[in-house]
């Protein structure tokens, strides 16, 4: 088990090339100044925001709501000190932040993925406990989604990936809520299915993604989408059981292969799943992913297939990384509960990234910040992950007539 210690009140969620976003909880209302330095004098324009929201109505000593912040326009592969001050905080803070080194040659294209939007749902928890408590006009998933996609194109995304759990129950105004969703994206937008999607909780009225697909016009793999983007192919892959929690890549396993195979050797390959490949022969923790004998069986097999592949996945809304022969793995978290996040993947003539950012809008960081009390409180310290499991760079080095597989090992973060 990977646990997040408690941030402090103000603390680094997020780096990129250029950018760190800081994150914060239960400041005073009042004025708070960021200025980024890499010496004396400041690297930017200081940041100064105004923080006059209370945390809890009818409290007697107010707090600013949870929130966050992304400054750009800082160099790569820089150790950056950010200062912090002004009537928010008790005192003046300084935070220390790495962003990531620049990866090789021009930047080709930017990827964004959001994952497990269970529209449709009402509640967060294991009993479904946490609920809103404030009038909105748009649920918390709705709401939620629409920011995530907005961010992810404002930073410059040109395709976009919903990694599954689309809807909560799978069910006909769900599926119209997801495709109206797809209607408002600016950019193409790809989906796998999630259990969710495929009856295991809306039963007999469920609607087969499928269906859905062909009933609203949705892109969603059926096993597999394939779709050569600049410098990188991405391959997305149905892993759900009809009626089943949990996942499997046989069924697709050759086919994806064939796909990775296939795609230029001196780009990469970006695959999708759902389901989370497990690196242990016991999960974690619920919900269960794809075994780890089936887990290491593909990864062995797609290590071999191609020398740059990346695969990320959803399903636990948590964070995690770790690699298998060669094969980078990654694990992002929920749109629509703590910590609510949306990924970037940026791809390089030399490499990839990812970078996974809080989604900043207050009415929905609001609703995720406050959905970290779930489980006793346990919630908070087990979905972040470590800040290296978030962000992190992937470099083009190995070629394929020189890979052999028996030589990569099993990392985990």
């Amino acid at each position: 088990m990977i646990l997040h210690r408690r941030g402090p009140r103000l603390w680094v969620f997020a780096v990129d090339h250029d950018a760190v976003q800081l994150s914060w909880r239960a400041l005073h209302p009042g004025r708070l100044r960021l200025e980024v330095h890499a010496g004396a004098a400041p690297l930017v324009e200081p940041t100064t925001l105004h923080l006059a929201v209370p945390r809890e109505p009818g409290d007697p000593t107010p707090r600013a709501d949870a929130g966050a912040v992304t400054l750009t326009g800082l160099p790569a592969g820089r150790l950056l000190t950010v200062r912090a001050s002004g009537s928010a905080l008790d005192g003046a803070v300084e935070v220390v932040a790495r962003t990531l080194p620049a990866l090789g040659g021009e930047e080709l294209t930017r990827i964004a993925t959001i994952s497990d939007l269970h529209l449709g749902t009402e509640s967060f928890g294991q009993r479904g406990t946490i609920r809103e408590r404030e009038q909105h006009d748009d649920p918390h998933p709705w709401r939620c989604a629409t920011a995530a996609i907005d961010a992810a194109v404002d930073h410059g995304a040109r395709h976009l990936v919903a990694k599954g759990d689309l809807t909560n129950l799978g069910l006909a105004h769900q599926w119209r809520a997801y495709a109206r969703l797809v209607a408002t994206c600016p950019v193409p937008l790809d989906a796998v299915a999630g259990n969710h999607d495929r009856g295991a909780y809306g039963g007999g009225a469920a609607v087969a993604p499928t269906d859905a697909a062909a009933a609203y016009g949705l892109s969603i793999a059926n096993p597999l989408i394939v779709r050569d983007l600049p410098g990188v192919r991405l391959v997305l892959a149905d892993t759900t059981i009809a009626g089943r929690n949990r996942g499997t890549v046989h069924p697709v396993a050759a086919d994806v292969l064939d796909a990775a195979a296939e795609a230029p050797a001196t780009g990469g390959v970006l695959v999708v799943l759902h389901h989370q490949l497990q690196p242990h022969a016991l999960s974690e923790g619920p919900p269960v992913g794809i075994p780890q004998q089936e887990s290491a069986r593909f990864l062995d097999q797609l290590g071999a297939a191609h020398p740059h592949v990346l695969l990320t996945s959803g399903h636990t809304h948590r964070h995690r990384r770790w690699a298998r022969a060669g094969v980078v793995v990654t694990q992002v978290g929920a749109t629509k509960d703590y910590p609510g996040v949306w990924a970037s993947y940026r791809v390089h003539e030399g490499g990839i990234s990812q970078s996974v950012r809080r989604i900043e809008r207050p009415d929905c960081i609001g609703w995720t910040d406050r959905t970290r009390r779930a489980g006793l409180g346990a919630w908070e310290h087990v979905a972040p992950g470590r800040l290296d499991a978030r962000c992190f760079d992937v470099p083009w080095s190995v070629a394929v007539a020189d890979r052999d597989p028996a030589a990569y090992g099993s990392t985990s973060w």
